[in-house]
């Protein structure tokens, strides 16, 4: 995923030797389950409301502010280490769902003990729930997980509820425990929603989430850290040549999605470095990449545009590297080692970012007519 189009959330217990990573879609809204004091959770949680009810009514604020200000506490006591919500539109409907992340440490038992009892609890304490172990593809190879997805219905208070009098609200759940190396903690991500009609596209984005789970030793942090603070690389222009290619291929993915909308914002072209060559310890820039995004259009419009690029590109011979069906997909020219172009849908905000790389200059050394310059 781009940089422009996640959130990185991660955490460290107090005693754990592994801190522990994840990537959050840019819609989802990050809950202040982090506050110590009631008044800085009430201050956080008062600016994120007003930013995303910046058009609604004062009535409107208030009741989004005081519900979610519940469901943060009731987050905080259960002891989550991490909650965010997204708030969509689905074609004049709205739509939302919460992900939580909490950490458990684990005391003189090992992983694959824990995933038994997990499974036996889960199974003794929801038996109508779908409850199963399973292998979990994550950042640094499979690992096994206890997956839990059934019924977890809440009552709404008579102060959050539209009605003035306490309100049962049905939702579905998906927990997935993960225990981490070295037995010493389990990570437990869940997903909730009372919007079953949207069961399955939640249900997917919430695998994508906990498929981005890495987890670092103290020392592999350090050295992250270090990284980061090293020196930016240069602001240099781009070669005119490599620009001009760039432009070509992004009108031959313009064609391919066929779809038109507002194309007047986030249209970038600026000099990177290519992860093979961070990885080296190399800073500056050995390639280009042109950033631009399609708007206002339909997501279900955009999510056919991204399956109508994949193909179109992979019958030109292009190779696909790796994709979610009707979200994202992500291509490479000449087997691999040309340019690369990734397209991601940014469900809820009817845009489609693309980004569209030409290749490293240090291990490769004819534009065409472009609408992009």
């Amino acid at each position: 995923m781009t940089e422009v189009t996640t959130a990185t959330a991660g955490s460290q217990a107090p005693n754990s030797k592994f801190h522990v990573g994840w990537i959050m879609p840019p819609f989802f809204h990050e809950l202040p389950v982090d506050a110590e004091e009631l008044d800085e959770a009430g201050d956080r949680l008062g600016e994120l409301v007003t930013t995303i009810l910046a058009n609604g009514s004062e009535d409107d604020q208030i009741t989004m502010f005081v519900l979610y200000l519940e469901i943060t506490a009731q987050l905080q006591e259960a002891g989550a280490e991490y909650a965010g919500f997204c708030l969509m539109d689905m074609d004049g409907r709205p739509s939302t769902a919460t992900v939580a992340v909490y950490r458990m440490p684990l005391e003189n038992t090992k992983a694959d003990d824990v995933l038994s009892e997990t499974f036996s609890t889960l199974q003794r304490a929801y038996p109508d729930d779908d409850v199963k172990i399973s292998s979990l593809p994550s950042g640094r190879g499979d690992s096994q997980a206890v997956v839990r997805i059934g019924g977890a219905p809440f009552t709404i208070s008579a102060e959050a509820s539209p009605t003035g009098q306490p309100l049962e609200v049905p939702r579905g759940q998906i927990q997935v425990y993960v225990p981490l190396p070295g037995d010493t903690d389990m990570l437990v991500f869940e997903l909730s929603t009372p919007c079953m009609e949207d069961w399955d596209l939640y249900s997917e984005l919430f695998a994508t989430i906990v498929r981005t789970l890495d987890w670092a030793s103290e020392e592999e942090a350090e050295m992250a850290a270090a990284l980061s603070q090293a020196e930016p690389v240069l602001d240099v222009t781009p070669d005119p040549a490599v620009v001009q290619e760039l432009y070509a291929h992004s009108s031959r993915v313009l064609d391919s999605l066929a779809v038109r909308g507002r194309m007047d914002e986030g249209n970038v072209v600026s000099a990177i470095t290519c992860p093979d060559c961070w990885t080296k310890g190399l800073r500056s820039a050995c390639t280009a990449r042109h950033h631009w995004q399609v708007d206002d259009v339909d997501d279900a419009l955009l999510a056919a545009a991204v399956d109508r690029l994949g193909e179109a590109f992979q019958s030109q011979g292009w190779l696909k590297l790796s994709g979610t069906p009707g979200q994202s997909v992500s291509l490479a020219a000449a087997g691999g080692s040309g340019h690369q172009v990734d397209a991601t849908l940014v469900v809820g905000r009817r845009r489609l970012v693309i980004e569209v790389v030409a290749p490293c200059t240090r291990t490769v050394s004819g534009p065409g007519d472009s609408v992009f310059g």
